[in-house]
């Protein structure tokens, strides 16, 4: 069911993913990545939801998990074993999100991604989908942005794009609030890794449950 908080307005011209949640399930390679950097530390993560930890950047997940001296080490390990596992081949898109996205860009919309998820490992998972092609630009964490809001910032300052007509769609409270920092609109998906709650609670102009509900409200909506 969509849900919408406030009038869409009839037209965006830029369309703004996350990624992790919102184009692609990333639960496996992730989970699987952050437990063996766990084990390296000797830290119980019996009780550790992971699902909270797929959004944030890394830097704030491991803060939390590792902390001390040896949260930037684990970071890097985390890379490095993410990398020679190949944990982004282990995730698979959505239902019916190559459909949606193929619709939006012959309706004539701007796609980009905009992902904490460091950079080279979002192009390469997106490449690996057969859907990076469909996307204008990618931004992900690099050394000069981590935090979504940052990352958004960074994207329509490069780009030039209006505000007014740029539209972020993400799964967790961090895509919302990394949008209202940056007085863009923003439309949340509860099929990922965020409560349609949570969600609720952050106030995004609507909540999609699905790809399909996705397309039917930008579609038709816009022109």
């Amino acid at each position: 069911m969509i849900t919408i908080n406030k009038g869409l307005k009839d037209k965006y011209k830029y369309l703004i993913f996350d990624f992790d949640g919102t184009i692609n399930n990333t639960e496996q390679g992730i989970t699987d990545t952050f437990k063996k950097v766990l084990d390296i530390y000797g830290i119980d993560y019996s009780n550790v939801d992971f699902k909270k930890h797929i959004g944030p950047p890394l830097e704030y997940s491991f803060q939390h998990l590792v902390g001390g001296d040896n949260w930037q080490q684990a970071l890097k390990d985390y890379r490095r074993i993410f990398e020679e596992d190949k944990a982004g081949l282990k995730s698979k898109p959505y239902d019916g999100i190559e459909h949606t996205m193929q619709e939006l860009k012959k309706a004539g919309f701007v796609l980009s991604v905009a992902t904490s998820k460091y950079e080279p490992f979002a192009i390469q998972s997106l490449q690996h989908l057969k859907l990076y092609n469909l996307f204008d630009c990618v931004y992900g964490q690099n050394e000069r942005r981590g935090f979504k809001n940052e990352i958004l910032s960074q994207l329509i300052s490069d780009n030039k794009w209006e505000k007014d007509s740029c539209l972020m769609i993400g799964d967790t409270c961090f895509d919302v609030d990394g949008a209202r920092d940056n007085n863009i609109d923003v439309v949340a998906v509860s099929y990922g890794f965020e409560s349609r709650g949570v969600l609720a609670q952050h106030a995004p102009e609507a909540i999609v449950d699905s790809t399909s509900e996705l397309l039917q409200l930008l579609i038709d909506r816009k022109g």
